[in-house]
Formats: structure tokens, C-alpha cells, sequence
């Protein structure tokens, strides 16, 4: 069992909250840009999952929702896939020689990742693809946003849980195999 760093953890899960706050927020603006589509930024809001905006119809800010939800479910799964990328084929405890050469060389190095730092990567992700499913159900709940992008936020959602689970459990088959 790996010993759990509060630090790390918290250091970890900053980018993925920014990230995913971030694509919510771009998806209002686009929406705002492509469709005639009313907001103001204010201390009383909507919907707990974009706060300071208030909008001045339903359906708009149901749409709005709606899609900012869908570029966030992009972007999770586009950065979580970098990541799962990163953590099964470029984790240092089991990459070949020959390609840790090949990565010094091309000075991509940083590209190779050791277990402490993939272990709170995972657990931080994890978090925040929780924290991103219970906000898109309480969206859901009460009518803020069609089951279309709550399905695919679901979706994308349980796609990166079920790889941090297959991810920590290749780690720990791994683990006794491991070259000292």
C-alpha cells in the first residue's frame, strides 16, 4: 500500500480543477458567441456547478449548460487520455532501456513519470471526475441539462474511473515484478 501524501495530493489536483473550471466556462463564452445568448457575471447565480453567471432565460442557460458540459466531457477525456497514455506505457519502473534512451535523447524526458507521482495523479483525477459527476447530476436532477451531455459526462466519466482502477491494478500485479 502506497503512502498517501496530503501535499502531493493537493499540489496534484489543482490543474484538473482549473482545466475542467475552465472548459465550463469556454463553453458558455462559445455558446455566448454562436448563438444570441444573454449572461452576467454577478455574486447570485444559477447553478452551483458555473458560478457568478446568471443568465436571463431557462432554456438558454439549459442549452448553454448543456454544452458547456459537453466540452468539459471533451476535455476530460482528451487530458485523461494523455495521462492514462503517460502512466501505462511511459512509467519509468517498467520502460525498456532503449526507450528511455530514445526519450533522454529527443530531450523527452519529462514525458517519463515514477510511481509516487502517477499514484497522486490518479487519486487527484479520480477526485475530480467524482466532484465533475456529482455536479452534472445535480444539473441533471433539476432540469439544467439535457440527458445527452449528462450521458456522455457519465460516460466519459466512468471510461476514466474504470482506467484508474485497471491502472492501480496493473500497478500492483506489477509491482512484484518490478527490477530493483
Amino acid at each position: 500500500m502506497r503512502k498517501v501524501s496530503l501535499l502531493k495530493s493537493l499540489d496534484e489536483v489543482i490543474l484538473p480543477l482549473v482545466l475542467l473550471l475552465g472548459a465550463r466556462y469556454f463553453g458558455v463564452f462559445i455558446y455566448a458567441l454562436i448563438t444570441p445568448f444573454q449572461f452576467t457575471f454577478s455574486s447570485n447565480f444559477d447553478l452551483a456547478s458555473l458560478p457568478f453567471i446568471k443568465c436571463t432565460g431557462e432554456n438558454a442557460l439549459r442549452a448553454a449548460n448543456s454544452f458547456s458540459w459537453g466540452l468539459t466531457a471533451g476535455v476530460l477525456a482528451l487530458v485523461f487520455g494523455f495521462i492514462a497514455f503517460r502512466n501505462l506505457y511511459l512509467h519509468e519502473d517498467w520502460l525498456h532501456p532503449k526507450q528511455a534512451t530514445h526519450l533522454h535523447k529527443n530531450r523527452m524526458d519529462h514525458l517519463i513519470i515514477n510511481s509516487r507521482e502517477a499514484f497522486h495523479q490518479g487519486l487527484s483525477w479520480g477526485l475530480v471526475v467524482l466532484i465533475s459527476m456529482l455536479f452534472s447530476l445535480a444539473d441533471f436532477v433539476t432540469g439544467f441539462l439535457s440527458s445527452l451531455a449528462f450521458g456522455t459526462i457519465v460516460s466519459v466519466s466512468a471510461s476514466v474511473l474504470a482506467l484508474l482502477l485497471l491502472g492501480i491494478s496493473r500497478d500492483s500485479k506489477l509491482e512484484s515484478k518490478k527490477v530493483e
